[in-house]
């Protein structure tokens, strides 16, 4: 007999689907979509504000204009007359350690961080602090290279204060930014992935989905990016021609079959 896949997700019936044992028929038009993907990432569903605070993080990560990798690949890829989904899914898979992914890093070392916290926050976020410039290492979630400070990271950790989301992972956040202005004197200020990776641990939700976080807010935006390359623009338009220059060996005859 073959075994059962088995999954605590979802369950269907011909008259009902389930979430997390949760009919998902009854909770539409009474809960949003921040509260649902707070119950499938968590299996329960908010008990406070946590859907509206997922929701506002959606908002904030829809849309970065499109110098974005992720926007620049999927209208690329769109040009090329390739289906939306498939243009998203371009898009998408340009997220990755350098574009996207700082939230989920971030949220791993505060995560882990506090797990078994031998002292108090500030004492706790110099030990990073020196640690990442001991290693040369940049910490992810702090410092951006367009907006200092970042103002969706400065809305999201004032919804936080304000619906007593806040909790050890902010704060241990924030001291860090603290020892990082004095350490490389200058400002390196909580960026919207280092806001959203405190938040959501602060939430109970595990570091892996920081960066799932991201992609469903970006989908939406991704999608408008694709549908203006298609019907705003020439095929192949976004992908522009570049002068290219050439490194490698100049021309060579080509040898005889038999010749070395």
């Amino acid at each position: 007999m073959v075994e059962p896949i088995t999954t605590a997700i979802s369950q269907i019936y011909p008259d009902r689907v389930l979430v997390r044992g949760y009919n998902l028929v009854d909770m539409a038009g009474g809960y949003t979509f921040g509260d649902v993907v707070y119950l499938l990432m968590t299996g329960e569903l908010p008990r406070g504000p946590e859907g509206r605070m997922i929701e506002a993080m959606l908002v904030i990560c829809a849309e970065h204009s499109i110098n974005a990798p992720s926007t620049q690949v999927a209208r690329t890829v769109a040009s090329c007359g390739v289906p939306m989904q498939c243009a998203i899914a371009a898009g998408i898979n340009a997220i990755g350690e350098y574009h996207g992914g700082a939230g989920e890093a971030c949220a791993k070392m505060l995560q882990v961080a506090l797990r078994h916290p031998e002292s108090d926050p500030e004492s706790l976020a110099a030990r990073i602090v020196a640690e990442f410039r001991q290693a040369g290492q940049r910490i992810p979630g702090f410092g951006h290279r367009f907006h200092n400070p970042d103002p969706r990271a400065e809305r999201l950790l004032a919804l936080a204060d304000t619906w007593n989301i806040s909790g050890p992972h902010v704060t241990l956040a924030r001291a860090i930014e603290a020892e990082l202005e004095k350490a490389a004197q200058r400002p390196l200020p909580l960026n919207v992935d280092g806001a959203q990776a405190a938040i959501l641990s602060d939430m109970g939700i595990d570091w892996r989905y920081a960066k799932a976080v991201f992609i469903i807010g970006r989908t939406a935006g991704l999608a408008a990016h694709v549908h203006e390359e298609w019907t705003s623009g020439s095929p192949l338009k976004f992908a522009g021609k570049r002068e290219i220059k050439y490194v490698g060996p100049p021309e060579r005859r080509v040898p005889a079959i038999g010749q070395s």
